[in-house]
């Protein structure tokens, strides 16, 4: 646990996170701190543990987080806004909501670009999400 009460990230085995809208993207934290899809991954994500996790881009070294008016974005250091819930949906998908800020979803549009998470619901396709062991 970190001074100001965050848990600190345990690592685990590194994986690609599919999200299964338009033609399929992977979920990405680029260097400059942007956010998004790409077909091709050139990246893996790791998350933290199962139930509550953190997702940090491995390459990157930035952490993916959502405030309150649900904009996904990228950061250096772990907060509480890092924090995601992971659920496994009756589709075998998995979805990751804020926890911080609860009814909020990670989610991409068809062109692979983030969703506000306010617009994004557990039953849509855009918040749908495979973890996928990395073959890098």
């Amino acid at each position: 646990m970190t001074p100001n009460g965050v848990l600190t990230p345990r690592l685990r085995t590194p994986l690609l996170l599919y999200c299964r809208v338009g033609i399929g993207f992977h979920l990405q934290i680029l260097l400059n701190g942007s956010v998004g899809g790409v077909h091709q991954p050139n990246e893996y994500l790791t998350s933290i543990r199962r139930g509550v996790v953190g997702i940090l881009g491995v390459k990157s070294g930035l952490y993916l987080c959502m405030n309150a008016e649900g904009q996904a974005y990228a950061a250096e250091t772990f907060s509480d806004e890092c924090l995601l819930r992971e659920n496994l949906e009756e589709n075998h998908y998995t979805t990751y909501s804020s926890l911080s800020h609860p009814g909020l979803y990670v989610a991409l549009t068809r062109k692979g670009r983030l969703r506000n998470g306010r617009r994004a619901k557990p039953h849509q396709a855009c918040s749908h999400f495979l973890p996928r062991r990395s073959h890098f």
